[in-house]
């Protein structure tokens, strides 16, 4: 057990080294506002991209993980809206590293985090907020073809799944598509209000599937958006309800 706490320990260490040397780009595209230029933003994506995927690697080889992570690199659609279920900290890392080119919603606190801000902002991934700023931030960047990363929970699971409404409002008003991934998780570890140190003995699997594709332009296209958005978020609460126990 004191080998494992330890082997999370340095995993720490490790990813954060990943970042300061991923800052030395990152912060002069700050400082000089770059990150306004689209192939800034594609350029800093694709350096997270091969950054996170190294740090994956080191905990595959060193035994803290595996997963069957490359079926994410078939997401290949454009406009399309990616959501998951959240059980631990390093699902957005498997997204990022596997899907090119994806935008992601990121949580808001991460504005003070100086490892992995200056490489949010040069990305132009986009921080949560309850306003109509952050709304319409999706939407756009949805309408522009991007693809957009969204775990519709707000933060990692604690109890029972329960996908929030705004995400499906952004889905309904600017995606093309729907794609629902699910990830099992065991053992569990790294889970909301966790100790970093509360680790399984034994190496953890994670799983990934990708179980459906919603054309949301046939998605109940008679109704208004709200309607819309209510009967998407009840159906995706059920599907996932279901699918994750």
């Amino acid at each position: 057990m004191a080998f494992r706490i330890f082997l999370v320990g340095f995993l720490f260490f490790v990813f954060g080294f990943i970042c300061m040397i991923g800052n030395l780009i990152f912060i002069p595209i700050l400082l000089l506002r770059l990150y306004k230029f689209n192939k800034v933003q594609n350029f800093s994506r694709f350096l997270v991209r091969h950054s996170w995927r190294l740090f994956l690697f080191f905990t595959e080889i060193l035994g803290y993980q595996k997963s069957n992570k490359e079926i994410l690199k078939g997401i290949k659609t454009s406009s399309s809206m990616i959501i998951c279920n959240h059980p631990s900290l390093l699902d957005v890392v498997f997204f990022l590293s596997n899907i090119k080119g994806v935008n992601c919603v990121v949580k808001s606190g991460l504005r003070k985090n100086i490892f992995l801000y200056p490489a949010i902002k040069s990305s132009g991934y986009i921080t949560n907020s309850n306003d109509s700023n952050f709304l319409n931030k999706c939407i756009d960047v949805l309408k522009n073809g991007e693809n957009l990363v969204v775990f519709p929970e707000g933060s990692r699971t604690k109890d029972e799944i329960y996908m929030q409404k705004g995400a499906f409002y952004i889905a309904v008003r600017g995606a093309k598509n729907l794609i629902l991934v699910t990830l099992e998780m065991n053992p569990l570890s790294l889970r909301k209000d966790q100790k970093w140190y509360e680790t399984p003995k034994e190496k953890i699997v994670y799983k990934f599937s990708i179980k459906d594709k919603i054309e949301l332009s046939k998605f109940e296209s008679d109704k208004i958006d709200t309607i819309r958005t209510r009967k998407l978020n009840e159906e995706i609460n059920k599907f996932y309800k279901k699918e994750i126990r």
